[in-house]
């Protein structure tokens, strides 16, 4: 994603900053979204989502994105608490594309807490559904496309583009 687009979800969501220091271990904080730019949208409205489920809450945000990426044509949005971080515990199935997650259990948490991220769980699981069907790189609807070298998402035109790159490469190797 460019640089401008991520310097503007990291100002409006204050959650979204990153630090880009080579010995950070939180990925997303060292490196930024590595998906295009047709997602922007689509994660800054899983962010407001966010940020407007904690407002409603009337509590601080102790959200903290460890990576998002996409993989098997799809958002993946990993994500951990900062009274409950964890690393990247999922597992994606190239088959389907399922991304089955570990969420990380705190017992003393209380009930609104565990509902506040339930609630959070599902706004971000909606945006990796949304994420099938819009395109990576424009942002326009989109869908899943398995008949590249790489599988992705994209509409009709940038779909049409990419397979020309590809016979234009072909034909110059």
């Amino acid at each position: 994603m460019k640089s401008e687009l991520e310097l503007m979800l990291q100002r409006d969501f204050p959650f979204m900053k990153q630090n880009n220091v080579d010995e950070e271990k939180n990925l997303y904080r060292c490196f930024g979204c590595d998906c295009g730019d047709g997602w922007y949208e689509l994660l800054s409205d899983c962010c407001r989502q966010i940020s407007d489920r904690y407002a409603e809450e009337g509590v601080p945000v102790d959200f903290v994105p460890t990576q998002i990426k996409e993989k098997f044509g799809t958002l993946r949005f990993y994500y951990g608490y900062e009274d409950a971080p964890c690393g990247i515990a999922a597992f994606d199935c190239l088959g389907s594309g399922t991304s089955v997650r570990f969420e990380t259990s705190n017992e003393s948490v209380d009930e609104k807490k565990q509902k506040l991220r339930q609630d959070i769980a599902d706004i971000v699981r909606k945006a990796e559904e949304r994420s099938k069907h819009t395109c990576e790189i424009c942002g326009h609807e989109g869908v899943l496309r398995t008949d590249l070298r790489w599988i992705r998402t994209l509409c009709n035109s940038c779909y049409d583009k990419h397979k020309v790159a590809i016979e234009n490469s072909k034909n110059r190797s």
